[in-house]
């Protein structure tokens, strides 16, 4: 088993838009590569948990989603950091369904995925309300990242 750096999208690793997901829109905070590169040469895996709304409401496709996560998967390689996977969830909030966060349901997917051990793993994200009590639920350290 593993341990995992689970790190928010939108508004933590890229500024948020709302609704992101043409890469015209990409833009990736400074402080993001630096932060990626210590987990990853930590020993942790790091995994991309976001909630994508958009794609239930038709906003953009799972494709274009796609895309833009491929983008900054290359973005940051060319700055030395790794990001082994993304999840998301594409539901619209009154779906309530399990894996939007903060739900435990992306996270706990992505551990028996990718043998993670939740109880060695960090969560990094930009809202308290939705990342810090993803951590809570799982019972594991989180820091919150002020953006402007």
């Amino acid at each position: 088993m593993r341990k995992a750096l689970f790190i928010d999208r939108d508004g933590t690793i890229n500024r948020d838009c709302p609704y992101c997901h043409s890469i015209s829109q990409l833009e990736i905070y400074p402080d993001i590569p630096g932060i990626i590169r210590e987990y990853n040469e930590k020993g942790y895996l790091v995994v991309v948990i976001s909630n994508q709304s958009g794609i239930g409401r038709g906003y953009f496709t799972r494709e274009e989603c796609d895309r833009f996560n491929e983008e900054i998967r290359r973005r940051l390689r060319e700055k030395g950091a790794v990001i082994d996977a993304f999840y998301y969830c594409p539901h619209r909030p009154e779906e309530k369904c399990s894996c939007r966060k903060p739900g435990t349901g992306l996270v706990e997917k992505a551990s028996i995925d990718l043998s993670i051990d939740i109880k060695e793993s960090f969560v990094i994200g930009n809202d308290d309300a939705i990342d810090g009590e993803m951590a809570r639920r799982l019972g594991i350290g989180y820091k919150i990242l002020e953006r402007d």
